[in-house]
């Protein structure tokens, strides 16, 4: 294999969910390829510091005083370049988009058209392989996006949609469709760190929020959502477990915990750790997990955490089917009424249907990393 030199999209700093992903990237791709550089856009949420820490190379491609740095960079020998941490654009082979979730209606087609479309025929034109590696799709009714998706799909190597519902979505489209494959998300193969001063006698329940809900339809408004997650606590604490809020993503999670602290009679510890191998080690040590982040999910179903969502869209209930766990999603009648709310954390916590349901999960964990790994065979026989 020729040394791959890869720009990582849709990947970043900002949000854990997106870290573990880049993490989990940098850690296939090295023990395969070890001499590979990666290469990033510098942005707010990708600042070049933290590319560093991670050993990340950044593009020549940004402009000040309206001097493109590409033009100058292109005047200095590669050895003062890479030296200096920068890579031209013309020297990228390899593309790899790790978004989360971009492309759909919720995003809309300028999203789609920066992240990718409006690069893409270029790129192909530069002989540069394209990988879409597993995310969630759609749903895709603006015709402005079905255009950019199709854009896409007509030039992208490999397109891993993560669940049946986006897989779908993307069959939906006019596009090609031998590049479109169905694997779970890969961040179920990077194991988590426990961090030193982390107590799990202290820390036994995590709770994780997500200002997102507040965007979608969930609850009809922020005091609906504190309510619940106050109600939440109370409940736990019935049980006689210790939550806590285990924060993924930035301050607006961050506030939603603080105000839920000031209605309740009893402070819960909030937990915010920069690494998301920190994370990922925290979800793994915990007795359950009640979450609305993604990937907070995906690190405890992957770990076999008895845990309970609630999801905003199709990637909850899926990822859930894809181990066989509808039964951990919180229904919209669940999340307002006690008895029903108090019987699902019940499950979680009580320490015989938790057994059962860790039993379940680490058989499922099983499968799911299986085709991780097929997803990243598939990568690597394609870029070589």
């Amino acid at each position: 294999m020729s040394q791959l030199i890869i720009e990582l999209r849709g990947v970043e700093f900002h949000n854990k969910g997106a870290e573990l992903m880049l993490h989990a990237i940098l850690d296939k791709v090295r023990q395969v390829a070890p001499d590979a550089i990666f290469v990033m856009e510098a942005r707010e949420t990708a600042p070049v510091h933290k590319q560093r820490e991670l050993g990340i190379y950044t593009k020549m491609n940004h402009k000040k005083f309206g001097i493109n740095s590409a033009i100058w960079g292109g005047f200095l020998p590669k050895s003062i370049r890479r030296n200096m941490g920068f890579v031209l654009e013309k020297e990228i082979n390899t593309v790899f988009d790790g978004s989360g979730f971009a492309f759909g209606d919720f995003w809309g087609a300028k999203k789609a058209g920066d992240r990718l479309a409006d690069h893409i025929v270029k790129w192909k034109q530069e002989g540069k392989k394209i990988v879409l590696l597993p995310q969630a799709f759609g749903a895709f009714s603006d015709l402005k996006l079905r255009n950019k998706m199709q854009l896409i799909l007509d030039h992208a190597d490999l397109v891993f949609a993560r669940d049946k519902y986006s897989y779908e979505y993307l069959h939906d489209l006019d596009g090609k469709k031998t590049s479109i494959g169905l694997r779970p998300d890969f961040t179920n193969l990077i194991k988590g760190k426990v961090p030193e001063s982390f107590d799990s006698n202290k820390y036994q329940v995590a709770i994780i929020p997500n200002n997102k809900l507040l965007e979608s339809n969930v609850f009809k408004d922020r005091s609906e959502y504190i309510d619940f997650l106050v109600n939440v606590c109370n409940l736990i604490t019935l049980h006689g477990k210790t939550p806590f809020f285990l924060i993924h993503e930035g301050v607006k999670d961050l506030r939603i915990a603080e105000e839920v602290n000031k209605l309740l009679s009893f402070d819960i510890p909030i937990l915010k750790e920069d690494n998301p191998l920190h994370v990922k080690g925290i979800i793994g040590s915990v007795e359950a997990v009640i979450t609305s982040r993604f990937h907070g999910l995906v690190s405890a179903l992957a770990q076999a955490v008895p845990c309970l969502c609630v999801g905003w869209s199709h990637k909850y209930l899926a990822l859930m089917e894809d181990y066989d766990y509808s039964e951990g999603l919180l229904l919209d009648d669940e999340l307002k009424n006690d008895t029903m709310l108090q019987n699902k954390i019940n499950m979680v916590v009580n320490k015989a249907s938790a057994a059962n349901i860790h039993e379940k999960l680490a058989k499922n964990a099983m499968q799911q990393k299986e085709l991780a790994n097929e997803m990243w065979s598939l990568v690597f026989s394609t870029i070589n």
